[in-house]
């Protein structure tokens, strides 16, 4: 098996093109064909090939745009830009949860962050309703808590879901590395914070495009990672 994995690592890094066609396009830029809205759906939309988050005024519940389809272990890439004072939440592996329950998807949450004191962005965490557990913070990887770019720029964010490893790059920057057992499949999720009392943060957006998975064989594309592995407890 190790020599049938290394063969294809080296395969496709000899030959971009093998490593090409594994990717699969989860939005094609023109609509929202494979997703499900959950919550406001008025918040997501396509302009200019991109899906487009929007945040409002007195919403008593998040909203979530996400799969069809659950995945397991995969490799996922896409593009993002934020504009000033809108920051948002990328899910994988969520899951539903009970109708009884204060959001609609738990799961493991990567924070996309525009707070320049917290630099939040690449961290992961448990987001299981009105409360959350951070398993992967970046007060110990200075290096990625500058890797975010300027408002109004594109950045590119990696993650590798592979059994109970979770890993994040931003901007090819090695975020979070860490080994956890709660979600073992589930949704690829975009989650927009219910806004309070306040119309004047209405105006800012987010985008997203180039989203694309692999799901084929993802232990042979993955990358090496310049921070140490954690292992964390689910409680």
């Amino acid at each position: 098996m190790m020599k049938t994995t290394t063969l294809i690592v080296l395969l496709w890094w000899i030959n971009p093109q093998l490593y090409a066609q594994h990717w699969v396009s989860l939005f094609d830029g023109k609509d929202l064909k494979g997703w499900i809205k959950m919550g406001d759906s008025a918040l997501f939309e396509v302009k200019d090939s991109s899906i487009v988050l929007h945040q409002k005024a007195n919403t008593k519940e998040h909203s979530f745009l996400r799969t069809r389809k659950q995945y397991r272990n995969f490799i996922l890439e896409l593009d993002a830009k934020r504009e000033e004072g809108f920051h948002y939440g990328i899910l994988v592996r969520a899951i539903p949860t009970p109708d009884t329950a204060h959001v609609r998807l738990y799961g493991y949450q990567v924070k996309v962050d525009h707070d320049k004191k917290r630099r939040w962005t690449g961290g992961v965490f448990d987001d299981f309703g009105n409360t959350w557990k951070w398993i992967s913070v970046l007060t110990d990887n200075p290096k990625a808590q500058y890797a975010l770019k300027e408002v109004g720029e594109w950045d590119h964010y990696r993650f590798e879901l592979i059994d109970n490893h979770i890993r994040v790059w931003v901007n090819g920057v090695a975020a979070s590395n860490i080994v956890h057992d709660k979600y073992k499949k589930g949704f690829i999720a975009l989650k927009i914070h219910f806004l309070d009392n306040k119309p004047q943060a209405e105006k800012p957006a987010a985008y997203l495009k180039n989203i694309r998975i692999i799901t084929k064989n993802p232990r042979s594309f993955t990358k090496t990672m310049d921070i140490p592995e954690k292992r964390v407890g689910q409680n």
